[in-house]
């Protein structure tokens, strides 16, 4: 997998900001509103004192001090008003972009990113860390662009009254431009201990999220409680919450340090001010007005150089979850996903060759599918069997193109799946698992996979599928919604209801080439050997694929392969394999020795 990039601060700032003018083209406007107000309000609050001091010791009607100073006054409160409804109207920007973009961005990735890199410990990971750049209001994306307006508003800030500073006397710069050194070398220090510690802070996060959505999902509620894990799991969230928290304290504390430093340089500050106003006031050079409205440009000037300094330090910190959230998105896809053979070509059924098929996860030490060489002739039935670990599943991800081989080759009809573009060999094959999740919409688009759909082919599917009739008797039929998530009238469907509906789906699809990963695993041995028929019966025109580790699949195939260690140890028909009294045939009599009638048994005498 490509090595995460670090980006400049501004390279990720101006990203997010094009991306957030093609959403809102109003967002420069009210980005310079507040600007505006923002960057007013503090001159206001300078002039303000100064005023009043002239008003006491200069000539002049109070008459024309108070004008002064009640305008000022007013112009000061309309400008807070417009300066905090302005920053409302651009924090809710910074929200729905965060929202309709960021979010929308990280799904439609996720959706539709090569699953064998969403599934890889890497993608689950950048996953993570993208979600969290786009989960909340003050970190990554949106922390990023709230931070953009202070930045800016303190660089403006910071220019205009630096060279009213250097005008009045230049050697107070020396004292500030000290302490903006000294701040700049905390925040790195403390910068660079977040880069290295990030990876390790980054796990214990999404440990504690993988812990927050365990207890928070009614599928483990049952053991969680049954089986009294409430403390272990509860052990494990703290341990994950105490590493972070002892992260982030140690983090906050080096960045805690700046305050030292700016109290230390504030006080020199103070001092060199004072003690220059103060001989220039005796000498007569400035009069009392002159005095605060010098003290106002020092401290205001001291104010926005530390604030554009801390805005900076929090960009870079920010800018590590946009790296992140970029990350994630630029993640290239290993599959082809250009121009390739056309599927429509391509023979029903097809003929399904592997050849050499090697493959071995990242990380792992030896290949779970190791050179395996197997052939699957047109509308051939094959029954996959073996032992855990015997690497079944991993070949179905293969077979339906999830996974690419890490050697050898899949060829249908003599293509090289490989050469397809990606998506249009997805077209090629219908599957059936275990452990996929019905979604919490409509039966007929549960089955259809889409919103609009053909309803008559939904019912054909749904009645080859054996589940016409309980359909039907749902309050809305068709339009019926799946679990109560979305919809209040929604239904629950028994186990081997959502194995036919599941069935129903593939169906649907109508593709050449069918694979069915233990589909009635949760069923029992009546309700399986009734799917079972259905399968034998409405798949004569696919090329099939059983994996099961029950044996009663095998004897409606025309084939069995027995799978062990990523190779092919046994094939042939089921009777075959009996008669060879091999591997599997010692399978199926440890299997089929649970069903005998112990009254077949010989009683002790």
């Amino acid at each position: 997998m490509k090595k995460q990039k670090h980006r400049p601060a501004l390279v990720n700032i101006w990203y997010l900001l094009r991306q957030a003018v093609r959403q809102d083209r109003t967002y420069p406007l009210a980005l310079a509103a507040v600007l505006a107000v923002k960057l007013a309000l503090p001159v206001i609050a300078t002039l303000l004192p100064t005023a009043a001091v002239a008003a006491l010791t200069r000539g002049g009607t109070l008459g024309t001090y108070l004008a002064a100073i009640g305008g000022l006054m007013v112009l000061y409160a309309g400008g807070t008003f417009l300066g905090v409804l302005l920053e409302e109207v651009l924090s809710v920007k910074n929200s729905v972009f965060r929202t309709i973009w960021g979010v929308t961005a990280q799904t439609k990735k996720a959706l539709t990113m090569d699953y064998q890199l969403l599934e890889s410990p890497e993608g689950l990971q950048r996953m993570e860390t993208a979600s969290h750049a786009v989960g909340g209001n003050h970190v990554g994306v949106e922390g990023m662009l709230r931070h953009l307006a202070d930045w800016l508003l303190n660089l403006l800030g910071m220019v205009l009254y630096g060279g009213l500073a250097v005008a009045l006397d230049w050697r107070i710069l020396l004292v500030l431009a000290a302490m903006t050194a000294a701040n700049y070398a905390i925040a790195l220090w403390a910068w660079r201990f977040n880069m290295r510690t990030k990876g390790e802070a980054d796990k214990d996060l999404r440990g504690q999220n993988y812990f927050f959505r365990l207890s928070r999902n009614p599928a483990n509620g049952k053991d969680i409680r049954l089986y009294r894990m409430e403390q272990w799991i509860m052990g494990a969230v703290t341990a994950c919450v105490m590493r972070r928290d002892s992260w982030r304290r140690r983090s906050f504390g080096r960045r805690a340090l700046r305050s030292v430093s700016d109290s230390v340089f504030l006080v020199l500050r103070d001092l060199l001010a004072y003690a220059m106003l103060v001989g220039s006031f005796l000498a007569g050079d400035i009069d009392a007005a002159g005095f605060t409205l010098t003290i106002g440009v020092i401290s205001t000037f001291t104010n926005w150089l530390n604030m554009f300094v801390a805005a900076s330090d929090d960009w870079r910190y920010e800018t590590l979850e946009v790296d992140d959230f970029r990350n994630f998105l630029d993640q290239e896809d290993i599959f082809n996903h250009g121009p390739g053979p056309d599927v429509s070509k391509v023979q029903s059924p097809p003929r399904v060759e592997l050849r050499d098929v090697t493959f071995t996860y990242p990380g792992g030490e030896k290949p779970v599918i190791d050179h395996l060489n197997l052939t699957i002739r047109p509308g051939e039935k094959i029954a996959l069997v073996g032992l855990n670990g015997a690497g079944k599943t991993t070949l179905v991800k293969l077979l339906s193109g999830l996974y690419r081989p890490t050697g050898g080759e899949i060829l249908v009809d003599g293509v090289p799946a490989a050469d397809f573009n990606a998506a249009e060999y997805l077209r090629l094959v219908g599957t059936l698992y275990q452990d996929v999740k019905l979604l919490p919409f409509t039966v007929g688009e549960n089955v259809s996979g889409a919103e609009d759909y053909d309803r008559e082919r939904v019912w054909a599917c749904l009645e080859k599928a054996g589940l016409r009739e309980a359909v039907e008797a749902l309050p809305k039929g068709l339009d019926t919604s799946i679990t109560q998530r979305l919809e209040r009238d929604g239904v629950d469907l028994s186990g081997g209801q959502q194995q036919r509906l599941l069935f129903a789906r593939a169906l649907y699809k109508d593709a050449p080439i069918l694979i069915l990963d233990e589909p009635t695993a949760a069923l029992d041995p009546l309700a399986e050997a009734d799917l079972y028929q259905k399968y034998a019966q409405t798949t004569g025109d696919k090329t099939s694929l059983f994996i099961s580790h029950r044996l009663s699949s095998t004897q409606f195939c025309d084939r069995v392969v027995y799978l062990e260690n990523g190779r092919v140890a046994e094939e042939g028909t089921h009777r075959e394999l009996l008669e060879r009294g091999g591997k599997y045939a010692e399978l199926f009599e440890i299997q089929s020795s649970y069903y005998k009638d112990k009254t077949d048994q010989e009683e002790p005498s």
